[in-house]
């Protein structure tokens, strides 16, 4: 059976907390078999609860910083497989050593030297660096393999420090050693990329480069250069504001995501989505005395993307409501224009059309590529899932009320939540 991934752009803590519960049942089930969290997070807070909660890094643009791999110790060995092609940068940072760190560069200088610094540990934040820092290097010409998982291995002990590349031997430092051990970090750099391949965990953790705004296109290229990998997979993505999900209908949406491939995406019934509001309205789901939820132009804005007041009071009757569904007029609404992509899925085999440029991913999956394609979007009614908030909403929406309230709701299902 085709792997189900889900893609979450992460992350805030207070809002995302309630989707991690979510997603963690939905594996424990086996309804999602990975979860690609892209830490797209704009506060240091964000960034380290994403690090802490979501295990082992996998991939990092070359602009990402310094992310922990391991450790050092005389008894272990550091050892891992890195999909780079140049600059793959180790920090070993001593555990008896609070204001120093050594560097090691392999591959540098586009993959014709690797070299030995020591370093001030607050290097470990910056890209910048002098020759001064230097203590070693030599000519390594293409120690690095773009074509395979590069072997990388670590020695320590009491005859000092080893390196091994693609089983070569690069160097023996014997001054340097690590009585007390040593953390092991790793990032890319110079325009390298970097992908550990011996992160085993079914929740895996993605960094962008920080800098890039808007950062979305960096996740869809790094799938769609893989469509080999990914073809036959089933690809979910959801914003980190879900604070619901009606995982008893989770398969019900996947398997119809299987087994309808004439549409390019399919969105989930949304609470607080402005083309799912209208069509809610137009089956008798929501009362007028709600207002009037009006077909948003093209698709996009409106009247609910605008107002924080009118998307509490979708919540609020959703919340209140028996069965948690606001069900459309038909099981499938198929759709030509724009929507939010809150909650979508596509198809791995689509992804020969996914390499999208910067700029308005929303835009390209949900009218630009389907008109090219001639191939519409669909929602899919039963599988409902609550949007909490749009940026234009958040001066008039209580959030911390609603977290609380979608969090209580989480609490009588009473799901197991399991670790996957």
């Amino acid at each position: 059976m085709a792997p189900v991934i889900l893609v979450t752009f992460a992350g805030r803590q207070k809002r995302m907390q309630i989707l991690t519960d979510y997603v963690r049942q939905a594996m424990a089930r086996g309804l999602i078999d990975e979860w690609h969290v892209w830490d797209f997070t704009r506060s240091q807070d964000d960034h380290e609860w994403v690090t802490r909660e979501f295990g082992p890094v996998r991939y990092m643009e070359s602009g990402a910083r310094y992310q922990l791999a391991g450790t050092l110790t005389g008894q272990r060995s550091f050892r891992t497989t890195a999909a780079i092609r140049n600059d793959f940068h180790i920090a070993i940072v001593p555990n008896d050593d609070s204001d120093y760190f050594f560097e090691m560069v392999v591959g540098g200088w586009d993959n014709q030297y690797t070299a030995l610094r020591r370093l001030p540990q607050t290097d470990l934040l910056s890209f910048e660096r002098t020759n001064e820092s230097e203590i070693w290097s030599r000519t390594t010409p293409s120690i690095l393999s773009p074509g395979v998982a590069n072997q990388i291995v670590i020695k320590s002990g009491a005859d000092g420090m080893q390196l091994h590349v693609n089983h070569v031997h690069v160097e023996h430092w014997n001054d340097l050693k690590f009585p007390s051990g040593a953390s092991i970090m790793v990032r890319g750099g110079w325009g390298a990329n970097l992908e550990l391949a011996d992160t085993g965990s079914r929740i895996q953790r993605f960094l962008g480069n920080p800098e890039e705004k808007p950062p979305y296109s960096q996740a869809y290229n790094y799938y769609a250069t893989r469509l080999n990998k990914y073809s036959d997979a089933i690809f979910l993505k959801c914003d980190d504001d879900i604070v619901y999900m009606d995982v008893d209908k989770l398969e019900d949406f996947i398997e119809f995501r299987r087994s309808n491939p004439h549409y390019f995406v399919v969105s989930a019934n949304v609470v607080n989505n402005g083309v799912c509001a209208y069509w809610q309205q137009a089956a008798g789901s929501l009362p007028e005395e709600l207002g009037q939820f009006e077909r948003p132009p093209g698709g996009f804005g409106g009247s609910l993307w605008e107002s924080g007041s009118r998307a509490t009071a979708l919540h609020d009757l959703f919340l209140q409501s028996p069965n948690k569904q606001l069900p459309l007029a038909a099981r499938i609404v198929e759709w030509t224009e724009r929507q939010s992509i809150n909650f979508i899925a596509w198809l791995g085999k689509d992804l020969i059309h996914m390499a999208l440029p910067k700029g308005d991913d929303e835009g390209l999956l949900t009218i630009d590529l389907p008109a090219l394609l001639n191939r519409p979007t669909a929602i899919f009614s039963d599988f409902m899932v609550s949007h909490l908030s749009f940026g234009p909403q958040e001066n008039e929406i209580d959030a911390d009320r609603l977290i609380a309230a979608y969090g209580a709701l989480l609490d009588e299902k009473n799901y197991d939540q399991t670790n996957a």
